[in-house]
C-alpha cells in the first residue's frame, strides 16, 4: 500500500481577508490592541448584543416541556416565513395579497445566495452568459458563491465614490448600462459594509436602468431595522422595486437585529409575476435546500416567529432596537467630533450621513496596514469598521490613531 496520500495535491484554501485580520489580532499580545473588522453587532461591554424580548422567548422555547424536536419542513417554519415575509414587503403589499410572494428558510443569508444561485444557473435561461453584477466592495463575499454555482461571467460595479465619501451614483449607473442586459444584479440595502444609504430618488434611478434592460435584482436586505431604525424605511428599495413590478430574490437576514448569530436565520424571498409561477419556483429552491442541508436550524426561526407575531414582543423588540441605532449614531457622532478637535486633515462628515453596523471610512489600504502593525488597530481591507467595536474604553485611542496615520500620508 502507498504512504502517499490520495489528497497529495490539494492545495490550501485562501481565507478571506477579513479572517486573516481576525487571527492576526488573536495573535497580537499588545495590550491596547482593538478589532473593528467583526460581523456581529457589539454591547458597550464587548460583548454580542441580544434583544431582551429575543433573551425571553429563547429561554421560553429552551425550556419548554412540550417542545417538538422535529426536523422543520424542507422550506422552513410556515410562521417565520410569513412573518419575515410580511416585515419586508408590507402586510398590504400586493404581492402578498396576490399570494406571489413567500419564502424558502436558509442558513443565514449565505444559504439564501447559495440556493437563490443555484436555482439561477439552472432555471434563468434568458442567456446562457448571463452576467452577475456585484458592488465592488462585496465582491469576493459574493463571487465565490455564484462562481461555485455556475454563474462565472462575475461583472463589478462601482459603488463608493472616494472623493466625496458617498455614492458614486453615475459610475454605477453607466457599469449597470455597459452590463449585458438581463443581467442578474446584486443590490446591498439597510445594513450594507458601507454604511452609505442610497435616497429614494437614487433608487429610482437604479430601477429604471434595469427595468430598461431586464435586470433580475438579488436584494441582500441584511438586518432590517438597524439602520435608520424604522422597519419599513429600511426596506423601501425592495418594496419599491416589487410596486414596479419587477420579479425578484432577497436575501434577509436577522443575526444582529436578533442577535442570533450561531442560529444561522435567514431567508430567500422571492416575488414572482404570479401565483402559479412563485408555486413551481418554490418547489424547485425547496428542492435544492433538501439536497444542501436537508432541514434549516429550527430554534432561532421559532424566536423570529415568536416575536413578529406576539404584538407586545414585537413592540419591545421595535424598540430596542430604535435604541440601539441611536447608540450607534450617538458612536458616530464622537467619532466625528473627536477628529474634528483632533484637526485632522479630512471632514468626517460621511460618518454621520452613513448608518448602521459599519462605517466607510476612505482610509487608505497603506494607512488600514499602518494602524494594524504599528498601532494594533485591525479594520477590513479597504477601511470599513464595525463601529459597534467603539467604546469608552477605545474611543480616544482609536481616533487618535487614525488622526496620526491621516497626517502622515499628508
Amino acid at each position: 500500500m502507498t504512504t502517499l496520500s490520495v489528497f497529495l495535491d490539494v492545495p490550501k484554501s485562501i481565507k478571506e481577508k477579513d479572517k486573516q485580520q481576525e487571527e492576526t489580532f488573536l495573535n497580537d499580545r499588545d495590550r491596547r490592541k482593538v478589532f473593528l473588522g467583526q460581523r456581529v453587532l457589539l454591547s458597550e461591554d464587548g460583548q454580542p448584543w441580544v434583544p431582551l424580548p429575543v433573551k425571553k422567548v429563547y429561554m421560553q422555547i429552551v425550556n419548554d416541556p412540550t417542545r417538538n424536536y422535529e426536523h422543520l419542513p424542507g422550506a422552513g417554519a410556515p410562521e417565520f416565513i410569513r412573518g419575515v415575509t410580511e416585515l419586508a414587503l408590507g402586510k398590504n403589499s400586493k404581492a402578498i395579497l396576490q399570494n406571489r410572494a413567500s419564502g424558502v428558510q436558509t442558513p443565514g443569508t449565505t444559504g439564501a445566495f447559495r440556493i437563490g444561485a443555484e436555482f439561477l444557473h439552472h432555471w434563468y435561461n434568458i442567456n446562457k452568459k448571463t452576467s452577475v453584477c456585484i458592488a465592488l466592495l462585496a465582491h469576493d463575499r459574493y463571487r465565490w458563491i455564484f462562481e461555485d454555482a455556475g454563474l462565472t461571467n462575475i461583472c463589478p460595479y462601482r459603488f463608493c465614490d472616494n472623493k466625496n465619501m458617498g455614492l458614486a451614483l453615475p459610475e454605477m449607473l453607466e457599469d449597470l448600462e455597459n452590463s449585458t442586459d438581463f443581467s442578474i444584479v446584486v443590490l446591498p440595502t439597510s445594513c450594507n459594509a458601507t454604511g452609505i444609504q442610497l435616497s429614494s430618488s437614487e433608487w429610482k434611478q437604479i430601477a429604471e436602468v434595469m427595468k430598461r434592460k431586464s435586470m433580475f435584482p438579488f436584494f441582500h436586505l441584511k438586518d432590517q431595522g438597524l439602520a435608520s431604525g424604522d422597519f419599513d424605511t429600511d426596506a423601501w428599495p425592495v418594496r419599491y422595486f416589487v410596486s414596479e413590478d419587477f420579479e425578484l430574490f432577497c436575501a434577509q437576514s436577522f443575526s444582529a437585529s436578533f442577535g442570533l448569530y450561531g442560529e444561522r436565520i435567514g431567508n430567500l424571498l422571492t416575488v414572482t409575476k404570479s401565483n402559479e409561477v412563485l408555486i413551481s419556483v418554490r418547489s424547485q429552491l425547496e428542492s435544492l435546500a433538501c439536497e444542501i442541508w436537508s432541514s434549516p436550524p429550527c430554534v432561532g426561526s421559532r424566536v423570529v416567529a415568536t416575536v413578529l407575531n406576539n404584538p407586545s414582543l414585537y413592540v419591545e423588540w421595535k424598540d430596542s432596537l430604535k435604541m440601539t441605532v441611536q447608540r450607534l449614531m450617538v458612536i458616530r457622532e464622537k467619532i466625528r467630533e473627536r477628529l474634528r478637535l483632533l484637526e485632522t486633515s479630512k471632514s468626517w462628515e460621511h460618518v454621520t450621513k452613513q448608518a448602521g453596523l459599519f462605517a466607510f471610512t476612505g482610509l487608505t489600504l497603506n494607512q488600514v496596514d499602518i494602524l494594524a502593525k504599528k498601532k494594533h488597530i485591525y479594520l477590513l481591507e479597504h477601511g470599513q469598521m464595525n463601529i459597534s467595536g467603539l467604546n469608552a474604553n477605545n474611543l480616544d485611542y482609536v481616533t487618535q490613531s487614525i488622526h496620526s496615520v491621516t497626517i502622515n500620508e499628508n
